[in-house]
């Protein structure tokens, strides 16, 4: 039987990740909806009205307290509240539909102009001159007072535009954190997908440098080939206790790669040798990225020629910073064709993971690397 394993498409994984993203609770608020602005105007409502009501006619000395009856004066406050409450009102669902239907356009500069132009100006100018009059018939003034009518619908419409600008300041920030807080959910559905696509290549990778290994031992020395089984099984089982986490303890990846270089040493025996040297330095202290370690000392087998007379010396070294992987640079005559998924994976996965890069040093003698280590 062949066990297949399917690898998953990181497009789809990706847009899979933005259909859950978009049915989360922080993802449902539509910009356009009524809802919010609806929950702000109940607060911003009562301010509104109260000034219209009370403030602006005797500040505009539209109503002269002393010419009527308590019961009167009464209604007159209450008709200036009902004045109040329809202009406001008429003014928000005027805003809220706006809003709803024409949501391209109001994010434009046309926003500015039928907001605060047609609707606040227009709307409240009309039904408050038009309300004022009707009061000032009814009332017991003497006679309709044009200039404190036009002087209270002045004050009626600079009312609506200051509360409203404090209205569309709030929704506007909620708006800009809303669009904020999706962009980074969808930042991070991508890196997720990226990392995923990443990770995915280092098993497949590893199965066919190790099944070459085996193939060659078992038609040679087949003693040699059982006991590389039996620390290959070792060797995966780390790797498929750890390929779905981003870091791991230094201290885990040194023994990991401690094993897999025995797997090495059993083909190429005294044609490689690996020395590790820990300074000053608690390898429980740090993590980096699982099979971070083995991808480098695959390269250096890789690319370069060796034997037992000249065999190649790789060198790990752990400082406070950085974990370093050193070879003398011996190039092969007939170099193994590169798939190129060694250190642009390994580059890629800790600039998803770490926001930091991989170093490559080469001049000509030895190829280093120094791979960033995070402070547990």
């Amino acid at each position: 039987m062949i066990w297949v394993k399917a690898i998953p498409n990181p497009e789809k994984n990706f847009l899979a990740r933005q259909k859950e993203l978009l049915k989360t609770p922080a993802m449902n608020y539509n910009p356009a909806s009524v809802a919010p602005a609806k929950r702000l105007n109940r607060t911003y409502s009562y301010v509104a009205i109260l000034l219209i009501a009370v403030f602006i006619p005797n500040v505009a000395g539209l109503i002269t307290n002393s010419l009527y009856q308590p019961w009167e004066l009464a209604l007159s406050y209450l008709f200036f509240i009902l004045t109040g409450f329809v202009i406001w009102e008429g003014n928000m669902r005027l805003m809220y539909f706006l809003r709803k239907n024409n949501v391209e356009m109001y994010d434009t500069y046309l926003r500015i102009v039928v907001t605060y132009f047609l609707v606040n100006i227009l709307y409240a100018g009309i039904v408050s001159l038009a309300a004022l009059y009707a009061w000032s018939w009814l009332s017991r003034e003497t006679q309709p007072n044009h200039t404190a009518i036009l002087l209270a619908s002045l004050f009626v419409i600079i009312t609506i535009l200051f509360v409203n600008n404090i209205f569309e300041i709030i929704l506007l920030r909620r708006e800009m954190e809303f669009n904020r807080l999706r962009a980074e959910k969808m930042e991070s559905a991508k890196v997720e997908a990226e990392l995923e696509a990443l990770k995915t290549q280092i098993d497949p990778h590893f199965i066919f440098n190790s099944l070459n290994t085996l193939s060659y031992l078992i038609t040679r020395e087949p003693q040699s080939a059982r006991l590389f089984n039996d620390t290959l099984a070792k060797v995966y089982r780390y790797i498929l206790s750890n390929k779905d986490k981003d870091l791991v303890l230094l201290k885990e990846e040194l023994e990991f790669i401690s094993n897999y270089f025995y797997l090495l040493k059993i083909r190429f025996a005294d044609g490689i040798n690996m020395i590790i040297e820990i300074n000053d330095v608690s390898a429980e202290d740090f993590l980096i990225p699982p099979i971070s370690l083995q991808t480098l000392v695959e390269n250096a087998i890789k690319h370069n020629e060796f034997s037992e007379m000249h065999p190649l010396d790789i060198k790990v070294a752990v400082s406070a910073n950085y974990v370093v992987v050193r070879n003398p640079v011996k190039p092969k005559e007939q170099s193994a064709p590169s798939n190129k998924i060694g250190l642009n994976n390994l580059d890629n996965r800790y600039k998803l993971i770490t926001r930091k890069n991989i170093v490559i040093e080469n001049n000509f003698r030895f190829f280093t690397v120094k791979l960033p280590i995070l402070k547990f």
